[in-house]
């Protein structure tokens, strides 16, 4: 070790132990304030004294600590110091870090979903093209994005939903035919996982027009607009559509106190 000289004795001076330990004296004083390490204080001079034994409990603080186990832990631990105690106080820790680490996981999911919103809204808004529309399951439904009264139909599938917000699990679902719009819904969904069971009720389709529009409470009608560009669209390429639209509000902002949204959409065509 470079610095403080060590050599055996009764007991150790806080830089001592720092240098020891490789625990810094902030973190030592630390310890002490929040009650777990007790080191003598020298009367005549008011520096604390370390002995073995509180090097032993720094070292075991340390241990624990590696865990995130929190100061109330470590007391339990040391209260009973029974191995099958300890583990149970282990196992609890464990339990509680693969919860966080479920929900990390799930913030990492959303922020990729989120980048990828900005990049088809970047290269794909007021521009037609024909793709798949990735399968999904349907949980649920509501009649419609405002029906605030009826969202309790999504909160109580919130486990189910993985973490999605509820802009990522809503679809809205509009049937049409030449004579206009015959039913819209709402869908409650959610990606398909591997606990997705043969019952469930899957939508999926190979062949769809697809696009991305600006929507906006001030902007009027887009979807009606966007939707009579679709079918003159559909017509030009000789497309036939089923009479089926999926909607999904990929991106919502704030554009001074007006709220916009970015909104895909799927519409599934036969030939």
């Amino acid at each position: 070790m470079n610095g403080v000289k060590i050599t055996m004795a009764d007991t150790y001076t806080i830089g001592q132990v720092a240098e020891i330990t490789g625990i810094s004296r902030d973190r030592l004083r630390y310890y002490e304030e929040k009650g777990i390490l007790f080191p003598e204080q020298n009367q005549d001079n008011n520096y604390r004294n370390y002995t073995i034994a509180d090097i032993y409990m720094i070292l075991s603080i340390e241990y624990y600590r590696s865990m995130d186990l929190s100061m109330k832990d470590i007391r339990k631990v040391w209260k009973s110091g029974a191995p099958d105690d300890i583990s149970a106080i282990l196992e609890e820790k464990e339990m509680e870090l693969s919860a966080k680490i479920k929900e990390l996981q799930d913030y990492q999911e959303n922020l990729r979903i989120g980048k990828e919103a900005c990049r088809q809204v970047r290269e794909n808004l007021n521009q037609f093209s024909i793709r798949a529309m990735p399968a999904f399951e349907v949980l649920g439904e509501i009649s419609d994005f405002r029906a605030f009264t009826e969202y309790d139909e999504i909160r109580s599938r919130k486990e189910k939903l993985n973490g999605k917000p509820i802009v990522n699990s809503l679809k809205r679902r509009i049937i049409f035919s030449e004579r206009g719009v015959e039913d819209t819904r709402m869908l409650i969904t959610r990606d398909i996982c591997s606990n997705t069971r043969d019952s469930a009720t899957i939508m999926k389709y190979d062949r769809c027009l697809y696009t991305v529009v600006e929507d906006g409470v001030e902007k009027g009608d887009i979807l009606e607009n966007m939707f009579q560009k679709s079918l003159q669209w559909a017509k030009e390429h000789e497309l036939e559509p089923l009479g089926l639209v999926i909607i999904s509000m990929i991106l919502i902002t704030v554009d001074k106190d007006s709220v916009k949204s970015f909104l895909e959409i799927y519409a599934p065509i036969i030939r």
